[in-house]
């Protein structure tokens, strides 16, 4: 997997990350952060914490907590439907380091609890922060949960889609020339 982790540390913009449950996105994203130079935010909608915690994610820097499971503590949003109080955060993130990396874990969850408006708006200006600081953003979603046309509509913010499976991983950035081909083992 050696060319998909010279890929990841080089290269910049903003990927959806199409998973199912289950599909190891937790590992995907710790090894992604550790691939890159910069530091990594986690956006955690759907896990809190706590979870996080015990997942032992290594090379994620700091984490926005707006999962509706935690009771809010330091640093933590009420809900991930607080589109502004989670961007705050997350700007001032983009705004301070170097090539940085941001996941949004995960978009499914913004969009069960927020107007699907609201989510597009947010992500554009995310994916334009990411664009300007030459970072790498992957924002997690699961196709199944929304209807074709909301997975195509969102796929417009992105510079490509990354695919997990528990095993595999294929990317499809159809921008770059570098972009690995094919499905690779993780």
């Amino acid at each position: 997997m050696a060319d998909v982790d010279d890929w990841f540390a080089e290269t910049g913009g903003s990927y959806v990350v199409h998973a199912p449950p289950l599909a190891g996105t937790t590992s995907f994203v710790d090894a992604v952060g550790g691939t890159r130079d910069g530091e990594t935010l986690l956006v955690a909608g759907r896990r809190g914490l706590e979870r996080l915690r015990r997942e032992a994610l290594s090379d994620v820097s700091a984490v926005v907590d707006c999962s509706p499971t935690e009771s809010g503590g330091t640093g933590s949003i009420a809900s991930p439907a607080d589109l502004t109080g989670v961007s705050m955060p997350v700007s001032e993130f983009l705004r301070s380091v170097a090539e940085p990396t941001l996941v949004v874990d995960s978009v499914t969850t913004l969009l069960y609890y927020a107007d699907e408006a609201a989510v597009f708006r947010f992500l554009s200006v995310l994916t334009a922060h990411i664009r300007r600081q030459d970072g790498l953003g992957l924002f997690l979603m699961t196709p199944p949960a929304h209807e074709e046309q909301v997975v195509h509509t969102f796929a417009q913010v992105f510079d490509g889609r990354i695919d997990v499976e528990r095993d595999r991983l294929r990317i499809d950035a159809a921008e770059t020339d570098d972009t690995p081909d094919g499905w690779y083992d993780r």
